[in-house]
């Protein structure tokens, strides 16, 4: 066999060849001129700073802003002075009618003075004033020097001999005898009246029921202590009837009313 000849190796053309050279050289002229271009680090940060530095002196100082004004704060005003309440003044304690006695038992001469009362009571028996003159506390019939159960208007004289007094409703104290009115009345109703006082003398005319619980009392009294002996005369008069008031009398009581006449 003969021996295998070994393969040639082919060249390169010679324009392929000065191509290739070509283009080296290009290539590194390229990258000569493009370090070349390229500033250095310092350049540039100096170049930075001059600048940076024209800049400011361009521009120049800034203004500095001048302070405003500070508001001044308001006067807080002052909390006022709460005003304490005021005390209600307690109204004024009445002072105690001397002339006047409420209803309870008295000792003559200390509690009360003798003299003579009058009272206010109903018109029956069932709205009369129980009083007493008494000569001691004792509570015994004894004791009694007058009493009555009171209708209309009355009047009561105590006196300085008695001890005690006592009385169911009010009575006032009359340090002297009332003046007369200018005008005596005509007609005067359940009561007792003073004679030239309250009422004047003459001829009284009554009229009451024919029964004997529908009878009338009257009494013509020489004073009003409610002794016995105080009655000048008196009646219980049924039907119509007339009485004759005097002018002697102290006083006259009557259970009805009465109109007067004449004198």
């Amino acid at each position: 066999m003969a021996a295998e000849t070994a393969p040639k190796k082919k060249k390169l053309p010679i324009w392929l060849i000065i191509v290739i050279v070509v283009a080296c050289l290009c290539l590194a002229i390229g990258l000569i001129g493009t370090l070349t271009l390229i500033p250095k680090p310092e350049t540039i940060t100096k170049s930075n700073t001059q600048a940076n530095e024209n800049t400011v002196d361009e521009s120049g100082p800034t203004s500095t802003p001048l302070p405003t004004d500070t508001t001044l704060p308001t006067n807080t005003p002052k909390p006022t002075n709460t005003l304490s309440p005021t005390k209600t003044p307690l109204p004024p304690t009445a002072t105690p009618d001397p002339t006047l006695i409420q209803i309870g038992t008295y000792l003559v001469g200390t509690d009360i003075q003798p003299g003579i009362y009058r009272g206010q009571a109903g018109d029956d028996f069932m709205e009369s004033c129980y009083w007493a003159r008494l000569g001691d506390l004792s509570g015994s019939l004894d004791a009694l020097i007058a009493n009555d159960n009171s209708i209309g208007q009355y009047y009561v004289e105590i006196r300085e001999t008695d001890y005690a007094f006592e009385t169911a409703c009010e009575l006032r104290f009359l340090p002297t005898l009332p003046e007369p009115p200018d005008e005596f009345p005509l007609k005067i109703m359940t009561g007792t009246y003073l004679v030239g006082i309250d009422i004047q003398p003459g001829t009284y005319k009554g009229q009451t029921g024919t029964e004997i619980e529908d009878t009338c009392y009257w009494a013509r009294l020489k004073d009003v202590s409610g002794e016995m002996n105080s009655i000048i005369t008196n009646d219980n008069a049924s039907g119509q009837f007339y009485l004759e008031v005097q002018s002697g009398d102290f006083a006259l009581s009557t259970a009805c009313e009465l109109e007067r006449v004449e004198d």
